[in-house]
This record gives C-alpha cells, sequence and structure tokens, in this order.
C-alpha cells in the first residue's frame, strides 16, 4: 500500500471523488483515520471519522478553516492511501 501526503484542498478534491482511506499523523505515529469522499455536485465533503463513526458534511471553506483535516494539510500531516 501506498501513502500519498496531500497539502491542498485541490489535491484532497481529485483524490476522494471515488472516496478514500485518509488518515491525520500524530504525534508519536498515531494515527487519526477516516474516509473522505468528494461530492462535486454539491461541492461538499462528507466524511466518516473511524475513531467514533460520527459522519460530517464540509464545504471547502469548512475543511480548510474549522476542521483538523486543514489544519492537518497545512502542516503536512494529512496523507491518502492508495
Amino acid at each position: 500500500m501506498k501513502i500519498k501526503l496531500i497539502t491542498s484542498i485541490e489535491e484532497l478534491k481529485r483524490s476522494s471523488i471515488d472516496g478514500c482511506e485518509c488518515f491525520i499523523l500524530l504525534k508519536g505515529g498515531l494515527r487519526s483515520s477516516r474516509h473522505i469522499w468528494y461530492n462535486e455536485r454539491e461541492n461538499q465533503f462528507e466524511i466518516i471519522n473511524y475513531i467514533d463513526g460520527s459522519e460530517e458534511m464540509l464545504s471547502e471553506q469548512e475543511m480548510m478553516e474549522s476542521s483538523n483535516i486543514g489544519y492537518a494539510m497545512m502542516n503536512r500531516a494529512f496523507f491518502i492511501e492508495m
């Protein structure tokens, strides 16, 4: 399995149209995993957080400004599994 660093919302959009397994790399090598789909029609991301099974629908702006995913992308700590 390959892992790819995602550093922009455009990269995430391209990678998640069909859904993708993603994770935030945490301190100590731990991971916070989730599944993300990008819905082009609605310009929203659907996210399932594996730690608790919760689901979110976020716009591009919400993803970058108010989620830990945007923060992780800006800090080179967000990856997809290919």
